[in-house]
């Protein structure tokens, strides 16, 4: 599993349905933000795509319906 770092968190991709992937938002601090669940094996590889380019995690949703919001 990948491990992106951002300034102020990280992004922790971990095992959740076989071979579909989630991604645990943790600020610095160690604060837990949400878990970013992709819906398809291709979602999840677009998300690793723009982690891998740098993307910024703010403003994504999550896959639950709701909007990530960084308090950082």
């Amino acid at each position: 599993m990948k491990t992106w770092l951002r300034n102020g968190y990280k992004v922790c991709e971990k095992h959740f349905d076989f071979d579909l992937h989630a991604f645990d938002i943790i600020l610095d601090n160690g604060h837990f933000i949400c878990t970013i669940y992709p819906a398809t094996i291709d979602d999840m590889h677009a998300i690793i795509r723009d982690l891998d380019a740098g993307a910024d995690v703010d403003g994504w949703e999550d896959g639950n319906g709701n909007t990530i919001r960084l308090s950082i």
